[in-house]
C-alpha cells in the first residue's frame, strides 16, 4: 500500500494515498459549504416566484403599495421583531397576521394586519400556520387568531 505524509504543516504522520489527513487532523479540514452570495439569492428568489408561488400573490408583492407598506411598517416597529425584539437589520421580513391567502382586500394593506418579524419568527409563524391549515376548520381558525395569541404560540415554540 502506497502511503504519503498527512496534508497538515508540521505533521509527519503517514496516510494512504486515499486520504489527505492524518486521523487527528481530517476533522479540522471537514468540507463546510460556501455561504450563500447576494446573487445567487436573488437567482433562488426569482426560481421560487416563477414557479411555486401564486401568480396573483407574487404580483402583490412587487406592487408599489406593498413596497411603501412595507417600509412604513419596518419603520413603525423601528426595525424590531415584534415577538422576540430582535433587530431586524439583514432582511426586512413584514408578515401579514392575518396571512394573505385568508384576509380581504382592505386587510392586505392595513397597518393593523401587519408587523416585522425576525426570520426566526417569521419561519415559526408559517410553520404554525401550515399546522392549523391542514387540521379541522384551520383557514377559518387563522383568519381569527389575535396578533397576541401568535406571539403567545411562537414564544412558546422558542422556548
Amino acid at each position: 500500500m502506497k502511503l504519503h505524509r498527512c496534508g497538515q504543516l508540521l505533521c509527519n504522520r503517514l496516510v494512504p494515498m486515499s486520504e489527505r489527513y492524518c486521523v487527528k487532523h481530517a476533522s479540522l479540514h471537514k468540507w463546510k459549504p460556501r455561504p450563500i452570495s447576494n446573487k445567487q439569492k436573488k437567482l433562488a428568489d426569482k426560481k421560487y416566484n416563477d414557479s411555486q408561488r401564486n401568480s396573483e400573490r407574487n404580483a402583490f408583492y412587487h406592487s408599489k403599495q406593498w413596497s411603501r407598506s412595507r417600509e412604513y411598517i419596518y419603520a413603525r416597529d423601528m426595525a424590531t421583531c415584534q415577538v422576540c425584539g430582535n433587530a431586524v437589520t439583514n432582511r426586512k421580513v413584514i408578515d401579514h397576521i392575518i396571512p394573505l391567502k385568508y384576509c380581504t382586500l382592505q386587510q392586505r394593506l392595513s397597518p393593523d394586519n401587519l408587523w416585522t418579524l425576525c426570520y426566526r419568527c417569521h419561519s415559526l409563524k408559517t410553520k404554525l400556520e401550515e399546522i392549523i391549515a391542514n387540521g379541522n376548520n384551520g383557514s377559518n381558525k387563522i383568519a381569527h387568531i389575535s396578533k397576541e395569541n401568535w406571539k403567545k404560540y411562537i414564544k412558546k415554540r422558542i422556548e
